[in-house]
């Protein structure tokens, strides 16, 4: 007499199917990862794989779909399986926020450093592309230097003997950098005086670029923070209608 399968028992074709679904089901949660990435497994288990880019990323539940959160700009990215890790490696790469980015080099040296009480010390450097560029037309600004400065052959040679691995702009390069620059510091003072309680009295003066021979404008604000002390920036400048020259 045949004996019936049980309930607990499932035939052949079902079982294939069940195992299919419960398959189908468990990728559905797994973000593959691609090649060159990091593996780890326990004797007798599944092999579970890691990646490092998860370093950057923190997997979040958005309308109830898991997404994956970029830790620099905060965007939301796709968590499926099919996704694989590629496309958060590609949005590390153009993250405007990442300041290190994994297609910028990075070199490691040693410099020296001066102590509070004036003795010498030798620390790590880690050359940063942006400290570098910022500290440039941080120096044009400072002493009024021609945009041009970037493109003369000397000035050039003599930047990549200090640091072979900074990247020269082109004077269109550092005017967007300056102009941002400038964007950036208007926003502020219009929002430090937003919220400033106190009177400011207002000057102006007029002023001539030594590299243009051009006659400027400046408007002044003066006042007395919560901490009384005496707080000078410019708010505004223009050019004038008629040159003036210093004496």
């Amino acid at each position: 007499m045949a004996s019936t399968p049980s309930s607990s028992q499932v035939p052949g074709s079902q079982a294939s199917g069940v195992v299919a679904a419960a398959t189908d089901t468990t990728e559905e949660n797994v973000v593959h990862i691609s090649d060159g990435e990091e593996q780890a497994a326990g004797p007798g288990k599944k092999r579970k794989q890691y990646s490092k880019v998860w370093n950057d990323f923190t997997q979040v539940c958005v309308d109830g779909k898991w997404k994956v959160k970029c830790k620099h700009c905060g965007k939301n990215l796709s968590a499926v399986s099919r996704n694989g890790t590629t496309h958060l490696k590609t949005h590390l790469t153009s993250c405007p926020l990442n300041n290190k980015r994994p297609g910028d080099k990075i070199q490691t040296n040693l410099r020296f450093g001066t102590t509070e009480k004036g003795a010498v010390s030798v620390e790590n450097y880690v050359f940063d592309q942006e400290v570098a560029r910022k500290a440039l037309y941080s120096m044009t600004i400072l002493h009024e230097y021609p945009l041009s400065i970037v493109d003369h052959h000397g000035f050039r040679k003599f930047v990549s003997a200090l640091q072979p691995l900074f990247k020269m702009g082109t004077r269109n390069t550092i005017r967007r950098d300056i102009m941002h620059f400038y964007e950036g510091e208007k926003r502020k003072a219009r929002i430090f005086l937003q919220r400033t309680n106190c009177r400011v009295a207002v000057t102006t003066d007029l002023w001539t670029a030594d590299n243009q021979k051009r006659g400027y404008m400046a408007v002044t604000g003066h006042f007395i923070d919560d901490s009384w002390m005496m707080v000078i920036g410019s708010i505004a400048f223009g050019p004038a209608l008629k040159t003036f020259r210093k004496k």
